[in-house]
């Protein structure tokens, strides 16, 4: 049961896809033990969370909490606050929503359609570009690959054109916010996409990734004037001038990541994904060192305090504690729940975490106590 990578598929045909891009969330009483899957303080005193079928929740306590209607009913993937205090969402199918501060209605800014339609345009003039490089190329193995990589993207634009009569199929996974106020979003197989304002228009910037194989950009963060993606297979990348052009990152790992946090005012990175690994970088990502979590499950989300308190939450109600300059000493306990939790964060000195089975909160000092559900 794993949270955002593993939810891209599912068994709906076009029609279906496209009633729940215009249908609005359901009001509903259980809102708070549903799927949630992302989660972000909105005041200091409330989080946002966000999760299936539409659903969002204003929650401030086990039973102080309110659920907001979005405007689709599709699975809700990542959420964040802008810095003008607009809340925005993406989610399946392509879709990115937002409520303006101080409105009342949540509003779809962006699907799948369009989506569809930004990806054969640039697929059309990757093809264009890559014919025009091969007419260029003397030496008979170099231009051998090039026309495999040729056929690659030609096959890549028959799918996206095919995807405009069978309808959007592709999620958005992570959104984050950039110093110089651009908004990027990541997403299945290399979806990248980039905002300059505020989210009123987009453009696709899949090509400026060295992603060849179109991996899922599982999880993106911005802090401390730079911007990081972590994904399948291991990649990672940066970006030193808010997502207009980036350079890989090694990890050394070939296993999925699904999360990475930057400590503010600080070099340090943590990145975490399959069976309990995690990588700790004190140079933004240049040198990693590699740990296993004790019980080994799969790690889907995290929290990084400025002090460098970490806590990442996954499988099985796994909750691992530690702080990022001491990172083998770590306090692991397991959540009665059992719920697989994918995502965390802090406030009044409890933890907050959502998940398979909705919102609970913990003592921040982590242990079998102050457990509400």
């Amino acid at each position: 049961f794993i949270f955002s990578a593993l939810f891209l598929l599912y068994g709906v045909n076009c029609q279906a896809k496209i009633e729940l891009l215009n249908t609005p969330s359901v009001s509903s009483s259980l809102v708070s033990k549903n799927i949630l899957t992302s989660l972000t303080k909105s005041t200091n005193e409330s989080v946002l969370a966000v999760g299936e079928r539409g659903n969002i929740i204003n929650w401030k306590s086990q039973n102080n909490y309110t659920q907001e209607i979005s405007p689709v009913s599709l699975l809700l993937t990542d959420v964040i606050v802008l810095s003008n205090g607009t809340k925005l969402a993406t989610g399946h199918d392509g879709v990115i929503i937002s409520l303006p501060k101080g409105a009342d209605t949540w509003h779809k800014l962006f699907d799948g359609f369009e989506l569809i339609k930004l990806k054969v345009t640039l697929l059309e003039k990757q093809v264009v570009k890559a014919k025009e490089n091969i007419e260029t190329i003397e030496d008979e193995e170099e231009k051998e690959e090039a026309i495999f990589a040729l056929e690659d993207l030609e096959f890549a634009l028959e799918d996206a054109q095919n995807a405009e009569n069978t309808g959007p199929n592709l999620p958005l996974l992570s959104v984050t916010q950039t110093k110089n106020s651009s908004i990027i979003v990541t997403g299945a197989y290399g979806t990248l996409l980039h905002s300059t304002d505020l989210g009123k228009t987009w453009q696709l910037s899949d090509d400026l990734l060295n992603n060849p194989d179109k991996y899922h950009l599982n999880s993106i963060t911005s802090d401390n004037d730079r911007t990081y993606i972590v994904g399948e297979h291991g990649l990672a990348y940066t970006s030193q001038d808010n997502g207009n052009s980036w350079q890989s990152i090694n990890t050394q790992y070939n296993g999925s990541l699904f999360g990475i946090l930057s400590q503010k005012k600080s070099t340090n990175l943590i990145t975490f994904g399959l069976k309990g690994n995690y990588f700790i970088s004190s140079d933004q990502g240049k040198h990693w060192q590699h740990y296993v979590s004790e019980n080994r499950a799969t790690l889907l989300g995290g929290h990084i305090k400025e002090n460098g308190d970490v806590v990442l939450v996954g499988h099985g109600g796994t909750i691992i504690t530690l702080n990022i300059n001491t990172p083998n000493k770590t306090s692991l306990i397991k959540h009665p729940s059992g719920s697989a939790f994918s995502a965390v964060t802090v406030m009044n000195e409890q933890l907050i975490l959502v998940g398979q089975f909705g919102i609970v909160s913990l003592d921040n000092s982590v242990n079998n106590k102050g457990v509400t559900q």
